[in-house]
C-alpha cells in the first residue's frame, strides 16, 4: 500500500514537473484541411499568438487527404505529450457513425482541449419554393413526399447530417443530391437546379440578403447574436432541433491533464481578446473558449447525436 501511495505521489510530481516545463521545444498544429479554408483563418491567430505566450515556436501544419482521415490519424497516433495537436472542424463527430472502420474513434484516441467557436447553417430555399417559413416547408414537403431536393458538399458533411436530422425531426422526406464540394452545392440552389440545401452562415448570408436565396431559419439551438433577426429551426417547427458547426484543439489521448489545462487557459485567454473575437465574429463564427469538459461533453453528446441518426436512418456511405 505505501509503495502505491509512492509511486502515486511520484508519477503526480512528475506530472506537474512535466507542465510547468512545458512546452521545451515547438509545438505542431495539424489541420486535416487544404491550407486557405476556413480553419486556417481560425488556427493561424492561435498559434502566432500561443508562439507569443510561450515563447516556442507553434506552427500550422495542413494536412488533407482521404477526407479528414490522414491528418485526424497522425494526431491520434502521436506521441501524448503536448507538442502535436489537432485543430478540426465538428465533422470529427460524424466519421464514426458513417464509417465504420475509421482507424481512430474520436473519444477513446483524442483528449479534448478548448472548444474555440461555434457556427450555425442557414436553412436555404431558391425563391421559386412556395414557402416562406419552416413551418410552410414542412407542410409542402408532406403533400408530395420526395418532390424537394437538396444539395450537399457530399456524403457525410455537415450540411447532408444537418438535412438528415431536419428530415427525422419533421417527419418529411426529401431527395438529396450530393456535389463534389460546396461552392458547386451553393451554386446549385441559387441556379434553380435543387430547391434548398444548408449553407454556412458565411456564405449564404450575402445570398440571403441579396434576394438570391430565401433564408428561412438557423440550424442552431439558440438565436445567433451574429444574425439575431432569424429564428432557429428549433423554434420554428422542429422542437429540438441543432446541428451546429464547431471548431477545436484536441491532443492524442494520454496527455497529462496539467498540459492540456495549461493549453485550455492559453487559449481561451486569446479568444477571449478582442482582436481575436472580432474576426471570429466578422466570419459569422459566435466565440466560445470552452472549458476542458465543456468540450469533452459537447464531443461526446454530437457523436451520440450522429450515430442515432445514422442507426435510426439507415445512412449509410459505401
Amino acid at each position: 500500500m505505501i509503495a502505491v501511495r509512492v509511486s502515486g505521489f511520484v508519477l503526480l510530481v512528475a506530472t506537474g514537473a512535466a507542465a510547468q516545463e512545458y512546452p521545451a521545444k515547438p509545438i505542431r498544429v495539424i489541420v486535416p484541411y487544404a491550407p486557405g479554408g476556413g480553419l486556417d483563418v481560425v488556427g493561424r491567430p492561435v498559434a502566432q499568438r500561443l508562439s507569443e505566450a510561450f515563447g516556442q515556436p507553434v506552427f500550422i501544419d495542413n494536412r488533407p487527404g482521404a477526407g479528414t482521415t490522414i491528418g485526424t490519424s497522425a494526431v491520434a497516433k502521436a506521441a501524448p505529450d503536448g507538442y502535436t495537436l489537432l485543430l478540426t472542424l465538428s465533422a470529427l463527430a460524424i466519421g464514426p457513425s458513417l464509417y465504420p472502420n475509421l482507424p481512430y474513434d474520436p473519444i477513446k484516441d483524442f483528449a479534448p482541449v478548448i472548444w474555440i467557436g461555434t457556427s450555425s447553417y442557414i436553412l436555404s430555399v431558391h425563391p421559386s419554393v412556395p414557402t416562406g417559413s419552416v413551418r410552410q416547408l414542412i407542410a409542402l414537403s408532406r403533400t408530395s413526399p420526395g418532390k424537394l431536393n437538396y444539395s450537399s458538399p457530399g456524403l457525410g458533411t455537415d450540411p447532408h447530417m444537418a438535412a438528415e436530422l431536419f428530415q427525422n425531426l419533421a417527419e418529411v422526406r426529401w431527395t438529396h443530391i450530393p456535389y463534389n464540394g460546396g461552392g458547386p452545392a451553393a451554386t446549385a440552389v441559387m441556379g434553380g437546379q435543387v430547391d434548398l440545401t444548408f449553407l454556412p452562415t458565411s456564405v449564404g448570408t450575402p445570398f440571403v440578403k441579396a434576394g438570391k436565396l430565401k433564408g428561412l431559419a438557423l440550424s442552431t439551438a439558440r438565436r445567433s447574436t451574429l444574425l439575431p433577426a432569424l429564428p432557429t429551426i428549433a423554434e420554428s417547427g422542429v422542437p429540438g432541433y441543432a446541428a451546429e458547426a464547431w471548431s477545436g484543439i484536441l491532443a492524442p489521448a494520454g496527455t497529462p491533464r496539467d498540459i492540456v489545462a495549461k493549453l485550455n487557459g492559453a487559449i481561451a485567454k486569446i479568444v477571449q481578446t478582442p482582436e481575436y473575437r472580432a474576426l471570429l465574429e466578422e466570419r459569422l463564427i459566435e466565440p466560445v473558449g470552452s472549458s476542458i469538459d465543456q468540450f469533452a461533453a459537447r464531443l461526446r453528446d454530437d457523436v451520440a447525436k450522429w450515430r442515432k441518426l445514422a442507426r435510426d436512418g439507415g445512412i449509410k456511405v459505401e
